[in-house]
């Protein structure tokens, strides 16, 4: 790593996390000062938010018999007896409830300018095996460390067997099943963004590991302090105001992303800051101007050599960029067999994973289609002038559902279904795409229209995708649609922020109408990964896929 510049290194190392201010003092302390005004105004928020405008109100009350606003009157008579700290905890588990990850209360802290970050241990650890008796190995070490290093097992956390640790801090994060909490928990297990998840409960932490290199070794332990990096947006990110409200993507799997990358790829997150320069990973993937989202190459298997297309993220700024850069790449990939891999894709820009389709198909590609929650203030903000580029086309119909008492509007395509046709096919061999719980929002939307449009097999790793079924806004939309159509909002605190479901998916297609929220996609194909998975570039899951293609 000695060639990377100063600033990149230095970026990696971050500090530790008792040295930043505002994170590092006492548990007690609270991120941002909260007086008990305001704590009241964020629990009238919240329980306006929640009755008026998130789309899936009904859907979880019923599935997980969980009252969210009945929760939060509970939470307000609490108040004289809680600090500001324990009441942001207390809040936050309240929303976790509800299990969806696009519906969420950010901690962000009153300095606006400080970028955001993340909590990092210097190594990553992913899974293999059954789900009943996994195994969980260290595949990436950012720093070397005597004796433990990718391939040694995690045995313990703190004490506590690993798996169990796993499975309590699942308990505290969203997911519709029980396997999307385990892989989101996993995921952030040791980067852990702050602008989106509480800090760690301790400094530092003690990893119990042992090495199968040793033979029957007894088990070792060594000690990691949590540091503090900022591994910022990528530069292709979407910063277009007319994107903000047509995304589907889980922020905090996107920041963790980042991280990974600034922490194991670092010559490539370099790469990402200078420009738009056609990048490889390595000398045996294929140079693209998008690296950061694209990753492509030939690969040789027992069944003949294959193309392997990895998608890391649809949440770019250009969807005829992003549709260029696959057309190309594609091409130049083997007729025999493509893998589209979107494992850990957080999801993004709702057109582009759509537009995408077309790709890979002559059929008519359909959009998903969207649908508003049957409220009075949605009827008006639907009715606003100032929300007419997002939210018109569905007005009519809220307000005919709101007299024929109905839960939800019309469904209808955010994505414009022109924009989804006439580009010319790029591939046209067979197609298999990879999932698993991580594959989310616009990942989700994709994977659904693979299955949907016949395009190719799904497998997946796992129960499903990840059940990521909505347009999510943020707080600055949500206030701006509120102000147009003069409908008041109770105030929120400085240095808090939120996101919340606002238009529900229904899958088009053979699958017209059918959720995807809480449920996902499921695949066709189940896989489960092994070691060399995990650890030899996902060898055994690649040719499990290759023998699919010669089948299709």
């Amino acid at each position: 790593m000695n060639e990377l510049p100063e600033m990149t290194r230095q970026a990696r190392r971050g500090r530790p996390l008792r040295q930043v201010p505002g994170l590092a003092d006492d548990r007690s302390e609270p991120p941002v000062e909260l007086t008990v005004p305001q704590r009241h105004d964020l629990v009238d928020l919240w329980s306006r938010l929640l009755t008026d405008v998130y789309v899936h109100y009904d859907q979880k009350k019923a599935l997980y018999g969980y009252d969210p606003v009945r929760a939060l009157l509970a939470l307000r008579r609490q108040i004289p007896y809680l600090g500001p700290a324990e009441f942001l905890r207390e809040l936050t588990l309240a929303i976790n409830r509800l299990r969806d990850q696009h519906t969420q209360l950010y901690v962000r802290g009153t300095d606006l300018r400080r970028p955001s970050l993340v909590a990092t241990l210097p190594f990553l650890v992913e899974v293999y095996g059954d789900y009943r008796t996994p195994t969980y190995v260290v595949t990436k070490v950012s720093e070397p460390c005597d004796g433990f290093a990718p391939g040694v097992r995690v045995t313990t956390w703190n004490g506590v067997p690993f798996s169990r640790a796993v499975d309590l801090y699942a308990d505290t994060l969203t997911g519709g099943r029980p396997d999307a909490r385990r892989a989101r928990a996993l995921e952030t297990m040791t980067q852990r963004p702050l602008g989106f998840l509480p800090r760690p409960d301790e400094l530092w932490v003690d990893i119990g590991y042992r090495d199968p290199a040793a033979g029957d070794a007894a088990d070792r332990t060594i000690r990691f302090e949590w540091h503090a990096i900022a591994p910022a947006t990528a530069s292709t990110a979407p910063d277009a105001v007319e994107l903000r409200t047509r995304r589907a993507v889980d922020s905090t799997s996107e920041t963790a992303r980042r991280a990974r990358k600034l922490l194991f790829q670092p010559g490539l997150w370099q790469q990402d800051l200078a420009g738009p320069d056609l990048v490889a990973r390595a000398s045996s993937w294929m140079p693209t101007a998008l690296p950061d989202a694209i990753s492509a190459r030939e690969v040789p298997t027992s069944h003949g050599v294959v193309g392997y297309l990895r998608l890391w993220t649809f949440d770019v700024g250009h969807s005829d960029e992003f549709l260029d850069e696959i057309d190309r790449v594609v091409r130049a990939l083997p007729s025999r067999g493509l893998i589209i891999d979107v494992r850990s894709n957080p999801g993004g820009v709702i057109e582009v994973a759509e537009r995408l389709l077309q790709l890979f198909t002559t059929k008519t590609v359909e959009p998903v289609r969207f649908a508003l929650r049957a409220t009075a203030t949605i009827a008006a903000l639907a009715d606003a002038d100032g929300n007419g580029a997002d939210l018109a086309d569905w007005a009519a119909s809220v307000r005919t559902a709101i007299d024929l008492g109905e839960v939800y509007s019309q469904h209808l395509p955010i994505s414009d279904p022109e924009r989804c046709n006439g580009r010319p096919v790029a591939y046209r061999g067979p197609v298999v795409v990879v999932v698993d719980p991580t594959t989310f929002s616009s990942g989700d939307i994709f994977t659904a229209g693979i299955a949907d449009h016949g395009i190719g097999q799904v497998v997946s790793i796992g129960a499903a995708t990840g059940a990521g079924g909505a347009n999510v806004w943020t707080h600055d939309d949500i206030e701006y649609a509120h102000h147009v159509a003069g409908v008041p909002l109770p105030p929120r605190p400085p240095g808090i922020g939120y996101s919340i479901a606002v238009r529900r998916a229904a899958r088009s297609g053979t699958a017209a109408g059918l959720a995807i929220e809480d449920v996902g996609v499921p695949g066709e194909e189940p896989y489960t990964m092994t070691e060399r998975d995990v650890l030899d570039g996902n060898h055994d899951l690649i040719e499990f896929c290759a023998r699919l293609l010669t089948t299709m």
